[in-house]
């Protein structure tokens, strides 16, 4: 096969447009594309040397001598970072980013780069970056929404260097702050007792912005079934809902979901009856909680918290167990720690109760739709010392004490306190040795050998063991593990082993 001729670079040459006005240089780029070049000036000979510095730099860059790249950050360099911000806000909408996320993140990396008073990418420097973060800090703001306006300059930057913008990012080693020292708000997951009382008491509440105490009950459940948002729950139509499917689930559309991808969460067969009915009588192209309620999500659910405590202290007659529970945590907006209730808190209740029912890590993130691990467990399980408590009741005993149901079940009886090992098997004879001996004097409830045989339905005089007489008495000497101090209970065990 012929080798394909490549066209010469060739010098390059100069013209004028027209035949007046200044020189313009024409070369071939290092990537073969044609260029021209005002040289700006109307000598020829300071025109040729303009375009041959043009050529050389051409070819030092197809040769690898210089990196091509380094034009683009040049000319990034001279633009003003607001273009740069314009251009990246286009960006976050453009990968699909909800239009709020984009809004939001473009406004707090624009507030830092306000802060700094910068002009130019250059000029952002970690040192600068963090002295305007600070100003945030000293105003009262938390530690967690300080770095928020990190991660936004942060994710600013690491675009500016994914779209060949600059070399390096220069932020890429500024770490946050550890929010978990400042913690602002704090939620707290609703017990089974109290979500049954207020979804009961929100069914027949009034109507807030059009929805009903029916639906918003409805939405309760839903909430705390399956861990949803305000804003997923509120893009939900009957389409949503496959509840004749093998295992009923509910499908989000990635517009919808927050991860922005196909969620389908899995429910409860006995939530998937109760929303079968709920959705018979809804249309198919509407949302079945419609309105602006995603937007005071937090009021609505703290209204009919309130509502339902009311009734809850209303539902006793005595003033002083009506005094303790109006200062319980039952149905509290707050609990003594300062954690509150608002509507995120279902989705805090519905991955607490994941862990509390022996879920595994990796299940109980998967049901959250969390990316983090350390999302799930360490922000949205609120495990409490019972939890924690009951799990290290589990744990083997290392110092020789073994709990009581470890002992007995140690003796092979559940009525009997052990203190020793168990004794091996023993036949009835035996048995009938170690617990009966000649010359003894009748049981502690004044039975007899004769009372003992008639219980078991023998003949007065059957001889059990052959050693065993009627005037035999109980063994002092008897193991502790197999002596019971109550003769019903010999008897029948007697009659069981005879």
């Amino acid at each position: 096969m012929p080798r394909k001729r490549q066209r010469s670079r060739g010098t390059g040459s100069v013209f004028k447009r027209g035949g007046r006005g200044p020189w313009i240089a024409s070369w071939y780029s290092h990537d073969g594309r044609r260029k021209e070049r005002s040289t700006r000036t109307t000598d020829k000979a300071a025109a040729d040397r303009i375009l041959g510095k043009l050529v050389a730099d051409a070819a030092l860059r197809r040769e690898g001598v210089i990196d091509a790249k380094h034009d683009g950050y040049t000319a990034a360099a001279r633009r003003p970072i607001s273009e740069h911000l314009g251009e990246f806000k286009a960006a976050l909408r453009a990968k699909g980013d909800a239009e709020k996320h984009a809004r939001s993140t473009h406004a707090m990396a624009e507030w830092v780069v306000t802060e700094m008073q910068v002009e130019r990418i250059a000029d952002l420097t970690p040192s600068r970056v963090r002295a305007a973060v600070a100003t945030i800090r000293e105003n009262g703001r938390s530690l967690r929404t300080c770095n928020a306006y990190l991660r936004a300059i942060k994710q600013f930057t690491r675009w500016l260097r994914r779209d060949g913008r600059v070399g390096d990012d220069v932020l890429a080693h500024l770490s946050g702050y550890n929010a978990s020292t400042d913690r602002r708000l704090e939620r707290r997951a609703l017990g089974a007792d109290e979500l049954v009382w207020l979804i009961e008491q929100t069914i027949t509440g009034p109507v807030w912005r059009g929805l009903s105490g029916a639906d918003r009950a409805m939405l309760y459940q839903v909430a705390t079934g399956t861990g949803f948002r305000a804003s997923e729950l509120h893009s939900l139509t009957p389409a949503s809902f496959r509840l004749d499917d093998d295992r009923p689930a509910i499908a989000l559309r990635p517009e919808s979901s927050k991860r922005r991808r196909d969620d389908v969460q899995p429910i409860r067969s006995d939530l998937a009856d109760a929303l079968r009915s709920w959705l018979s009588d809804k249309p198919l192209a509407d949302a079945v909680w419609p309105g602006h309620w995603n937007e005071k999500a937090a009021r609505m659910i703290r209204a009919d918290l309130r509502r339902a405590k009311a009734r809850w202290i209303r539902a006793i007659q005595d003033r002083g167990e009506r005094r303790l529970r109006r200062d319980s945590e039952f149905l509290a907006l707050a609990d003594d720690a300062g954690r509150v209730v608002d509507f995120h808190a279902l989705r805090t209740t519905f991955i607490t109760m994941l862990v509390k029912s022996g879920a595994s890590m990796r299940v109980a993130q998967e049901l959250a739709r969390h990316s983090d691990p350390k999302l799930t467990m360490n922000v949205y399980s609120k495990l409490g010392v019972h939890d924690l408590s009951g799990a290290l009741d589990r744990l083997p005993s290392l110092t020789g004490d073994k709990p009581e149901g470890e002992r007995m079940r140690a003796t092979g009886t559940d009525n009997v306190r052990a203190s020793a090992p168990a004794d091996p098997p023993q036949y009835p004879q035996q048995l009938g040795r170690e617990t009966m001996r000649s010359g003894a004097a009748a049981c502690s409830d004044g039975a007899t050998p004769t009372a003992m045989a008639d219980t078991c339905n023998q003949p007065r005089d059957a001889d059990l063991s052959g050693d065993v007489r009627r005037d035999a008495r109980e063994c002092e000497t008897a193991s502790p593990g197999t002596r019971t101090p109550d003769p019903l209970i010999k008897s029948q065990l007697l009659c069981q082993l005879s």
